[in-house]
């Protein structure tokens, strides 16, 4: 199942249509207006289940030849190395998306806000994002990531279920 959260009909349309199996659930974003998909941000911690959401923002970047940014959001400095998440996201967007893939790393004490903010700094039309995290009392009382990115963020966001592999 995928969650859609879509700031205008077309990005919700546009989203839906690449949705794979299962129902779609909706709920309505800002009031920008209808435009063409033209940036989509795809999060990533470098793990096996976000690449599942990676390789599905993948191909809606390529049925919409729109530009592909791949963003990790550090929550310290030394956080795995900025330096080797830069290169390793670079050479990952490349094979992804040929030239219309870039790589982002960022640096932020919540990686919600990290995904939010650099949703808005680049002004993407999609955000995609994992729902692994998403399930269990102590994630519903405070918020998990993927919630808090539909919740806040300035554009159309699409969550992938990567708790199952395919």
């Amino acid at each position: 199942m995928h969650l859609l959260r879509a700031s205008s009909p077309s990005h919700l349309f546009a989203a839906a249509r690449l949705a794979e199996n299962g129902p779609v659930r909706f709920r309505s974003g800002s009031s920008r207006s209808p435009a063409r998909v033209q940036r989509i941000l795809a999060a990533t911690d470098r793990s096996e289940t976000a690449e599942r959401a990676l390789t599905w923002a993948a191909d809606m970047a390529e049925r919409y030849e729109a530009e592909l940014l791949v963003l990790q959001v550090l929550t310290s400095p030394a956080d795995g190395g900025r330096a080797e998440a830069e290169a390793e996201l670079s050479k990952r967007a490349s094979a992804l998306a040929g030239e219309r893939g870039r790589a982002l790393v960022t640096t932020a004490d919540d990686p919600a806000e990290g995904i939010v903010e650099a949703a808005r700094t680049e002004r993407a039309d999609v955000v995609v994002v994992g729902s692994v995290g998403m399930s269990g009392r102590r994630e519903f009382l405070v918020g998990n990531v993927p919630n808090r990115v539909s919740h806040n963020a300035p554009c159309t966001v699409v969550i992938v279920d990567t708790s199952r592999r395919p």
